[in-house]
């Protein structure tokens, strides 16, 4: 007959720290700051080139698709959609800062530095302010008529020469501060009537729509993991 003695197991203590564990990324919040980098370096490129770059809108969507996948684990189709959403919004976000932020200034100083748009700025303005030299305004006050006449070769064709004459003149003679005043004035007057929507819509065309497109596309693409 055969004994058998079962010593109590003790217990095993393991000394030292726990290794830590990998922090999750959250693929909205890494998506929305590179969202906002983006924009920001976008705008400082159109303000340089004075050039919109819509084709910009392609990279925006790789951009957004690598960063979202990357800190997804693992990238999935929510992952593919929430980059294109990101893109999309991006896009748009960065549309609404060029027309604040970039187009307006860029049309003032193009305005500012255009003879042609000068001119026709002081002409307004004196017209306004009926501030021609006073023989020629004497003849604007008594012949209306002559102001009114648009033909090419009626007899308010040499009095419209001077008054252009006068404006282009004005203009030339004029200070950078006096420029500046003016174009301030009258383009945000216009910028009031037209409406700032349909200036930001005046910034898509046929092929900003396309390159959203691709981007969308592609950041869905790349945001699953894909390549």
């Amino acid at each position: 007959m055969s004994v058998t003695i079962v010593w109590p197991m003790s217990t095993v203590r393991v000394y030292g720290k726990a290794a830590p564990q990998r922090a999750e990324g959250s693929p909205l919040l890494a998506g929305l700051l590179a969202g906002i980098g983006i924009t920001i370096a976008w705008v400082g490129l159109v303000y340089v080139t004075h050039h919109p770059v819509g084709v910009a809108a392609w990279g925006v969507g790789g951009l957004l698709g690598i960063v979202v996948a990357k800190s997804a684990k693992p990238p999935t189709k929510a992952t593919g959609a929430l980059a294109a959403v990101l893109t999309l919004v991006t896009v748009l976000l960065a549309k609404v800062v060029l027309v604040v932020a970039a187009l307006q200034p860029m049309i003032r100083q193009e305005l500012a530095n255009d003879p042609g748009s000068l001119t026709a700025l002081f002409l307004v303005e004196k017209i306004q302010q009926k501030s021609f030299s006073p023989e020629l305004q004497a003849t604007i006050d008594a012949r209306p008529d002559l102001v009114a006449d648009t033909t090419f070769f009626g007899p308010g064709h040499e009095l419209r020469e001077q008054m252009l004459e006068e404006a282009g003149a004005a203009a030339k003679a004029s200070s950078f501060a006096e420029r500046d005043r003016l174009v301030h004035v009258h383009f945000d007057r216009f910028i009031d009537k037209l409406g700032f929507w349909v200036l930001l819509l005046s910034t898509f065309g046929l092929l900003d729509v396309l390159w959203i497109g691709l981007g969308m596309s592609t950041a869905w693409t790349l945001g699953q993991g894909r390549i």
